[in-house]
């Protein structure tokens, strides 16, 4: 019983360390300037597909995802990039000025970060999951992630978890943040990409 508990804890390790280096191989091809967002959503791919089944998640099959995934992937990452650089900069301009009204200004903004992090979250999730146009996808990602404030929180609050740790323990970033991220992303939809499918059929 033991043996089998520990032989499960060291496979899930081993997926997540391996997600994490073809994460870094595959952003690496891309110059990491075009390799980033490819990658994560190489990743999401790769897991949503094959979960724990760690013999059946391959370079090769990572790198056809990868060439698959570079466009569309670059759009998505960019997207949030550019979002997020935004709200940040009038982030930084409101802190500037003080008043009740700027008080609740930065507040919309930093929920507007989170909100925007956690539909890119829920982007890559759906796309790895159903096949959809890029236009769909990005109204589904919106409303999935209005749809359910606490799957919100969970996804927010476990990515600050993994940072934290991560800021702890550097060698993470090597070996586990990015994947990470991703796995716990697919752990806490799982409901509401179940509710999905029933309501598409995809469930007998």
């Amino acid at each position: 019983m033991v043996g089998k508990a520990l032989e499960t804890l060291f496979i899930k390790i081993w997926v997540i360390i391996k997600l994490n280096l073809f994460f870094w191989l595959f952003s690496c091809c891309g110059l990491l300037v075009a390799g980033v967002g490819p990658a994560l959503k190489t990743v999401n791919d790769l897991f949503v597909t094959h979960e724990f089944n760690y013999k059946e998640i391959t370079l090769k099959e990572g790198w056809e995802r990868f060439k698959q995934n570079f466009i569309r992937g670059n759009i998505l990452f960019y997207g949030v990039v550019v979002l997020l650089s935004f709200l940040t900069y009038n982030l930084f301009l409101s802190v500037q000025i003080q008043g009740l009204l700027f008080l609740a200004i930065d507040f919309l903004l930093v929920f507007a970060m989170i909100y925007g992090l956690v539909t890119f979250q829920y982007a890559l999730l759906l796309d790895s999951s159903y096949e959809i146009g890029l236009k769909n996808l990005l109204k589904l990602a919106f409303i999935s992630t209005l749809s359910n404030f606490t799957n919100l929180l969970k996804i927010a609050i476990g990515i600050g978890v993994i940072l934290f740790i991560t800021w702890k323990f550097k060698g993470l970033i090597l070996f586990g943040t990015f994947s990470m991220i991703q796995l716990w992303s697919f752990t806490a939809t799982k409901s509401w990409r179940e509710t999905i499918d029933e309501r598409l059929g995809l469930h007998a």
